[in-house]
């Protein structure tokens, strides 16, 4: 079956969009890299560092409002023992707040470890993905390059062959044709 090509540009523009998706795909795909990359490192170095030294000082107010605790109680006023309820509220306190340090820190740990396991995942997936936009695509534009070339040339070659040549042309109309068995 021949083929019904009624339009080069329309091959060109197939071509051109093939190259802006290529062109999209490609720095989508290394946003998308960047984005991971700023997030990891936020979880496994920034968000560890911040909750260790959370955990720090948190562990350092407990020390602190122990020791507030203790200065209260060794000194009696009036031969009474004082309440000292700011003191125990304050130790309560840090001491909740040192319990929910250490939570958020463990929690980060566990997040880098379910986010390794989600970025494996993503790499698997995005492979097809790059596979086609860093070898398929510039395939297919060369594909789409020689076609347009051959087709071209194709259009050039059979413009060439229905125009007159000089050879055929009114000098050739004037020769006789040969008859049979006579001999010049």
């Amino acid at each position: 079956m021949p083929a019904q090509v009624r339009s080069f540009d329309a091959i060109q523009l197939v071509r051109d969009e093939l190259v802006k998706f290529g062109q999209k795909s490609t720095d989508g795909i290394e946003e998308l890299a960047a984005e991971i990359r700023r997030v990891i490192d936020w979880v496994e170095h920034d968000r560890p560092a911040y909750w260790k030294l959370r955990v720090r000082k948190a562990h350092d107010a407990v020390t602190e409002a122990k020791a507030n605790l203790h200065r209260c109680l060794m000194y009696p006023i009036n031969d009474e023992q004082p309440s000292c309820a700011e003191e125990r509220a304050a130790l309560k306190k840090a001491e909740a707040n040192l319990v929910h340090c250490r939570e958020k820190q463990e929690r980060v740990r566990g997040w880098a470890r379910t986010l390794r396991h989600e970025l494996h995942e993503y790499e698997g997936r995005i492979a097809k993905l790059r596979t086609l936009v860093e070898l398929d695509t510039p395939r297919a534009v060369a594909l789409l390059d020689r076609t347009i070339l051959s087709l071209e040339k194709y259009v050039s070659g059979s413009m060439a062959a229905s125009a007159p040549r000089e050879a055929d042309g009114p000098a050739a109309e004037e020769t006789p044709p040969e008859t049979e068995g006579e001999t010049p």
